[in-house]
């Protein structure tokens, strides 16, 4: 797992730093990411990303989103300390606020027209590393009486690798170009020959923003 976002993190700066400026585009972005799975996060972002066109249908592109804070309840029991207590368990109340972030490196490729033109249409396949910072609250209960397996305030990190598969579009604005990307998040269970922990479940996201030719 190490390896794998060793590898990431090196294409990713090996990316911001060529020097091609005919070829290189920067640009931001506003994204929405809904995670699958019985979290339901639906959330809102922020990114910044770079197109390196190594043609004029085939571009390397990199960026980075982080994503506004999002929240959703579940619950866990207590436990009574005593066996004298009735009721000897109960349901608590558990949020979980989680900040989402996501790395990604690939390449897209323009299935009508090509980078330059006044439109086009592509497909997208990246490898990206996603990351999560969970925090729990715990709901009001008596905390004399009963005990669960969680802390109230505990913080926890997560991350796992994914491969985005999707498709964009793009407008010429004459100072740059409007483009949107649609993609599928599909988290990867394997790693270096071994079975990893999906932390993090898949997700969809749009993206709309502009890029600007250097």
């Amino acid at each position: 797992m190490k390896t794998m976002k060793k590898i990431v993190i090196v294409l990713f700066v090996t990316f911001l730093s060529i020097q091609v400026n005919a070829q290189i585009s920067l640009g931001g972005q506003a994204s929405f990411i809904h995670l699958f799975g019985k979290t339901g996060i639906n959330t809102f972002g922020i990114g910044v990303k770079g197109d390196y066109a190594k043609s004029e249908k085939i571009v390397i592109t990199a960026g980075f989103n982080y994503f506004i804070p999002s929240t959703y309840s579940d619950y866990t029991y207590g436990n009574s300390f005593s066996s004298m207590t009735s009721p000897s368990q109960i349901d608590v109340d558990v949020d979980y606020k989680v900040s989402l972030y996501h790395v990604f490196v690939g390449g897209k490729y323009y299935l009508v027209n090509d980078c330059e033109d006044d439109f086009g249409l592509y497909g997208i396949a990246e490898a990206g590393l996603m990351m999560g910072a969970v925090t729990t609250t715990l709901g009001d209960f008596n905390d004399n009486l009963y005990y669960t397996s969680m802390d109230d305030g505990a913080k926890e990190s997560l991350s796992n690798f994914t491969l985005d598969i999707g498709i964009g579009g793009e407008f010429d604005l004459d100072f740059g170009y409007l483009f949107a990307d649609l993609k599928l998040l599909l988290p990867v269970n394997t790693v270096d020959g071994q079975t990893v922990e999906v932390e993090i479940p898949a997700s969809v996201s749009l993206s709309v923003g502009v890029r600007i030719p250097l």
